[in-house]
């Protein structure tokens, strides 16, 4: 190897090189010094390397030499206490390093074991106990036993003599955001409020992993980890293939994100038009409808329309959905849908939550509120409860007196959903009776036809594309998920098209106008 290459690649693990050497001294000025030494020494006799692939190992070899050439010189001189004298020799202070180096690589390599390879090992040689203790105690078989001691033996041994590198994510880790979609969703999002399960999820995502090979890409005990893939692993969330563990649900990737919208964009942009274009012909009719429209000017009318034909349109096809797929597959927590996620902090996302019906107890009422990010600052309908965010927002589309147990109601209030006018409950956003939603169903099919046709395009589109991006384990789950996850995006694509071509405009103060409730009495 030449000295140019050698020394571009010190240059680039500078950081390394001199945290190593303060890992190793604790001192700063040490550090500095044993750093250098390291560098020059490298430097010198680096041309003797025949391969560049061999720097890194010749490197950290050079090191750990310099070291103990430090330690032996700076204790040369060092009287030995009688404690350190054993048998006819000393314990020098290169040996006591050595000892200390090993004990530190013995740790590391007992804290990847698996659960029933530590438990065996750390019973026997640290706590003393006998192989028909061990067998008693874990219900093994002698045989058994003696069996996990000698593979153990052998797995350290092996272990030792290796150079590990933690992965990226044991100091980086990646973003990973659940997704959902079905009945019920609680546990998921809760479970990838840490980082650590989602990062299980991504480093198992493409290959199948061992637990040890987590360990080494996370850095983290495996002790630790086997907690949290029996937690995955009984959500269904990751499964075991033979010793190692592989995710079992979709990711979607931002390459794949990237990838897909540019595909889906001329077919989008179409149904913008013809949506912007139905809308215009027909908002003079549209007008003529009676229901508690909040006095709304044109431009939040148009809001609105536009936003009932993406709620029937994807009501539509999601039953052609679930025509085409079947119902959705049973959960691990009771209820039935789809989990799935994302490699990014929702970079690509469009909307801060969706419900699409959302009825009150007896029937009478329901509320849809579709929360696009595009219009954050004026409408956010926030996740909390949402069993009592609907309670409340029907209550409002009844003009029911205010319950209050229902702590949600005073968040709705106070964040401009709700009203209070002589002790009923008042909505702040569209409300329809049913037989003039039904009508204006009726009056809005060609755009809801358009859209939905649209949707069915992209849905297609993306399944085909997603399989190049998924384990093949899970290919067959990409139609039925593509179909339900883009349908709700290309709702965004259309409203966010007509944002842009100012075919709308977003309100610059408080105006629900992607909410609407129905009254069915």
């Amino acid at each position: 190897m030449d000295k140019k290459t050698a020394s571009a690649l010190i240059e680039e693990n500078l950081h390394a090189i001199y945290g190593w050497s303060f890992s190793k001294l604790y001192n700063k000025s040490d550090a500095e010094d044993l750093a250098q030494d390291i560098i020059c020494a490298v430097l010198k006799s680096v041309h003797r390397l025949e391969k560049d692939e061999a720097f890194f190992g010749y490197l950290w070899r050079t090191a750990e030499n310099i070291l103990r050439a430090k330690i032996r010189n700076k204790n040369r001189f060092t009287t030995v206490s009688e404690e350190d004298y054993q048998g006819v020799c000393y314990i020098t202070p290169e040996d006591e390093f050595i000892r200390s180096e090993e004990l530190n690589l013995l740790r590391r390599e007992l804290s990847l074991l698996s659960d029933r390879y530590r438990e065996v090992t750390v019973a026997y040689y640290i706590h003393g106990k006998s192989c028909s203790q061990i067998s008693a105690e874990l219900k093994l078989s002698n045989e058994m036993v003696k069996y996990y001691l000698f593979k153990t033996r052998k797995i350290l041994k092996e272990g030792i003599a290796m150079t590990r590198e933690f992965g990226e994510k044991s100091y980086d880790p990646q973003v990973f955001r659940a997704d959902f979609w079905g009945g019920y969703s609680t546990p998921y999002f809760d479970l990838f409020k840490r980082r650590l399960p989602g990062n299980i999820v991504l480093s198992a995502y493409n290959t199948p992993v061992s637990i040890s090979e987590l360990a080494v890409e996370l850095g983290v005990s495996a002790v630790y980890l086997e907690d949290e893939i029996e937690i995955l692993e009984r959500y269904e969330l990751i499964k075991k293939v033979g010793n190692k563990y592989q995710t079992n649900i979709i990711i979607f990737t931002d390459a794949y994100e990237k990838r897909v919208i540019e595909k889906f964009k001329p077919i989008y942009e179409k149904s913008a038009e013809m949506v912007n274009a139905f809308l215009t012909e027909k908002m003079p009719e549209l007008k003529k409808l009676s229901f508690n429209n909040n006095g709304y000017d044109e431009n939040c009318l148009k809001w609105l329309f536009s936003n009932i034909v993406m709620y029937h349109a994807l009501r539509k096809n999601d039953d052609d959905v679930r025509n085409r797929f079947g119902d959705y597959p049973p959960l691990a927590n009771g209820s039935c849908g789809f989990v799935f996620g994302y490699d990014n902090d929702y970079a690509n996302h469009h909307f801060n939550g969706i419900y699409t019906q959302s009825y009150n107890n007896d029937g009478t009422a329901w509320v849809s509120a579709i929360n696009y990010r595009i219009i954050e600052k004026c409408q956010h309908l926030k996740h909390r409860d949402m069993y009592k965010q609907t309670l409340a927002l029907n209550d409002a589309v009844l003009n029911n007196v205010a319950d209050e147990g229902n702590e949600e109601l005073i968040n709705l209030i106070d964040e401009g959903f709700i009203k209070v006018d002589k002790g009923s409950l008042v909505p702040n956003f569209a409300v329809f009776k049913a037989d003039v939603f039904d009508r204006l169903q009726e009056m809005l099919t060609p755009a809801i036809d358009e859209v939905s046709s649209c949707m069915r395009e992209i849905c297609d589109i993306a399944a085909e594309t997603l399989k190049d991006y998924v384990p093949k384990a899970l290919t067959d789950k990409c139609e039925q998920l593509s179909a339900i996850h883009h349908q709700m995006d290309v709702m965004a694509y259309i409203i966010e098209e007509m944002l842009k071509n100012e075919q709308l405009t977003i309100p610059t103060e408080k105006a629900n106008v992607c909410i609407f409730g129905v009254d069915e009495r």
